[in-house]
């Protein structure tokens, strides 16, 4: 029997969305741009980056919580696209627009806009119009490869999966690490080898949460929890055992403090956080400290005017356009599957 969603995870998205918001502020800005204040102190968040690893655990988590319940991979692709496109496609024009009229030293062309209005821009050659969407290139690789174990009939076999994911993103490594050169190279970047434990800890984790702590699943946490040591290195892989313990005590109903208004809050609008902070929000800082805001608790307003302008996106454009193509595909599927009254051509 399939269980419910566990908000707390909900909950950890949005805290995740907020500490990667503040490293860019702080840490990212500084090494990128330098802050005017001379001692700026980014100590606190140098490691906030780390914070992208646990948005792909969860989406392992997630996503296959999905595609368990997927009819095919077709449908499995088009909800997906729905989910993640009306607020990006409205970020990218934001974000577009807010470069061309500030003085921050980010350029992007026209046409690099129109390009990753596709999220494919990467595998084009095409800079990202905002530097976070370097990860939604990580997880559409994800999906693809979600919707061909659906396609293949493979959702059952999350063992075989995961392990053939686990081993294909070693051979990448190992390859990228003995014989080198660009193909290797292009093939490390663009196969997600280098995020794909995370996904695969999501993946056992929803096994977990399923059948409970069973060994074969423990086991492939542990060989996920290998792969980021030897591959990602030493902190790396001590913030992913973090994450894990994490994880852990949700699931073992441990966490539930995480289940407050807020904090489900900013889970509620962690996606067009996560896509908005960054370039606007340097814009924001490039200003500010124009005018002298220079002190650190400033970043408190780029912080809370993106939260707020997220919080618009959700309510005027995520929900109501994914409202509207969710009405429409439903629309579309049950008149196709409505079966042909004999002798006429109209449906039953």
């Amino acid at each position: 029997m399939e269980r419910k969603r566990i908000t707390e995870i909900d909950a950890l998205r949005g805290i995740a969305a907020v500490i990667v918001v503040i490293y860019h502020y702080t840490f990212h800005y500084n090494e990128r741009f330098g802050h005017v204040k001379p001692d700026y102190n980014t100590t606190l968040f140098d490691f906030g980056h780390y914070g992208v690893q646990l948005f792909f655990i969860i989406s392992g988590f997630v996503i296959f919580m999905s595609v368990s319940r997927g009819k095919s991979a077709l449908d499995f692709m088009i909800k997906r696209t729905f989910r993640i496109y009306p607020a990006y496609i409205f970020a990218i024009i934001l974000t577009f627009l807010v470069l061309g009229k500030s003085g921050i030293d980010i350029n992007r062309t026209f046409f690099e806009a129109i390009i990753n209005f596709t999220m494919f821009q990467e595998f084009f050659g095409v800079r990202n119009i905002d530097g976070v969407y370097w990860s939604l290139r990580v997880e559409m690789t994800f999906y693809l490869m979600m919707a061909v174990v659906l396609y293949l009939g493979a959702k059952n076999r999350v063992m075989l999966v995961s392990f053939a994911m686990l081993a294909g993103g070693f051979f990448i490594q190992i390859m990228n690490d003995r014989v080198g050169g660009d193909f290797w190279t292009t093939m490390e970047r663009f196969s997600t080898a280098n995020y794909v434990q995370m996904f695969v800890i999501g993946i056992m984790f929803y096994c977990i949460w399923q059948h409970g702590p069973k060994i074969k699943y423990m086991s492939l946490v542990v060989v996920s929890i290998i792969y980021d040591f030897v591959f990602e290195g030493l902190t790396n892989g001590m913030f992913t055992l973090l994450f894990i313990a994490i994880f852990g005590l949700v699931l073992a109903g441990k966490m539930k403090w995480l289940n407050n208004r807020f904090l489900l809050f900013l889970g509620s609008i962690s996606y067009p956080l996560y896509l908005v902070h960054q370039n606007i929000g340097y814009a924001m800082i490039r200003e500010m400290e124009k005018f002298g805001m220079i002190h650190e608790l400033w970043i408190l307003v780029p912080l809370f005017l993106s939260i707020a302008l997220s919080m618009l996106i959700v309510k005027y454009v995520e929900v109501p356009v994914q409202n509207l193509l969710y009405k429409k595909y439903k629309a579309y599927r049950d008149k196709k599957s409505a079966p042909i009254v004999p002798g006429t051509n109209e449906v039953a």
